[in-house]
């Protein structure tokens, strides 16, 4: 995991989300259909094509949360596969809550997160407000829960090993459990750490990540930040890695390991490359080779895109 940052988008976001509010107050401005605090029916609504993707008005949502997280998955950074549609929309405040409880939650929540302070309101306080007209909704900074941007995130859906769902798998871990949103915390890229093993660990946890972190540090993940932690070290432009024919791979794994042989390396370091799969096929090169932004003690940032 690392910072999302939803202020540099925030604009853009709150047309979005504006505009979708002025459509459910359009037909009765004091009983808008859906209601904004319908955890099912408001967000099935906002996921509809109108106001997920590119059209006339915007660029969709969809496509702003994945700039915003360099289309990455919020919590294990492989590379989403957008055109497939395998990808999750997390939402950091679960939609469900509400009411006294609703209000505990949003403050543990707003407590870390400041654009989720500045940004979100939990939605059945938003449908108290009385509006005159819809243009009055354009006024209001803070956005319900349900649909607010600020709280929503792409993530991986599927299964990790399936040939067609390339690795995705961090859509059900969390569920509705309270969890500390450390990838909305400015300070998530320091606490959220990797060791030259692949194993991740999160400094600032107050007990919440558990299920996550160890979700996270599945043997397959870990594995992969282990290689890429070696291949990091060396000088390469890692932007063009993902064109390398299996020559250039080979030769680029044979330098992280320092090796003359690239068959002496072990299967599970080899298989990165693309270079054996039980199929014959590039399934590890093309399922990882999106690489994971990841820090190793702090230092190693960058990785292919």
């Amino acid at each position: 995991m690392r910072y999302i940052d939803k202020y540099r988008l925030r604009i853009q976001a709150h047309h979005i989300n504006v505009r979708f509010l002025k459509d459910c107050y359009a037909g009765d401005i004091n009983h808008p259909c859906p209601s904004p605090d319908n955890p099912m029916g408001s967000f099935e609504d906002f996921k509809k094509k109108q106001y997920r993707e590119s059209n006339n008005y915007d660029h969709g949502w969809k496509n702003l949360l994945l700039e915003e997280q360099d289309c990455r998955c919020c919590y294990c950074m492989r590379r989403l596969n957008s055109t497939a549609g395998k990808i999750n929309y997390e939402h950091i405040i679960p939609r469900e809550c509400k009411g006294d409880e609703g209000l505990n939650e949003y403050s543990y929540y707003a407590s870390h997160a400041p654009a989720l302070h500045d940004l979100v309101e939990m939605a059945d306080v938003f449908t108290m407000k009385k509006f005159t007209t819809q243009e009055d909704i354009e006024q209001e900074p803070k956005m319900p829960h349900i649909t607010a941007l600020a709280n929503l995130a792409a993530a991986c859906n599927g299964k990790r090993n399936s040939l067609s769902t390339y690795g995705c798998c961090c859509n059900n871990t969390r569920g509705n459990k309270r969890m500390m949103p450390v990838m909305l915390m400015p300070d998530a890229d320091e606490n959220v750490n990797y060791d030259a093993n692949g194993i991740l660990t999160i400094t600032n946890n107050d007990g919440t990540l558990d299920a996550i972190i160890q979700e996270l540090n599945d043997d397959t993940l870990k594995e992969v930040r282990a290689v890429w932690a070696r291949l990091c070290q060396v000088q390469i432009d890692l932007t063009i890695v993902r064109s390398f024919s299996l020559r250039e791979r080979i030769e680029w794994f044979k330098r992280a390991y320092h090796v003359t042989d690239f068959t002496s390396l072990p299967t599970e370091v080899r298989r990165y490359a693309g270079e054996i799969t039980s199929n014959g096929s590039d399934f590890y090169w093309n399922a990882y080779s999106g690489g994971y932004p990841f820090s190793i003690s702090g230092d190693i940032r960058s990785v292919p895109s």
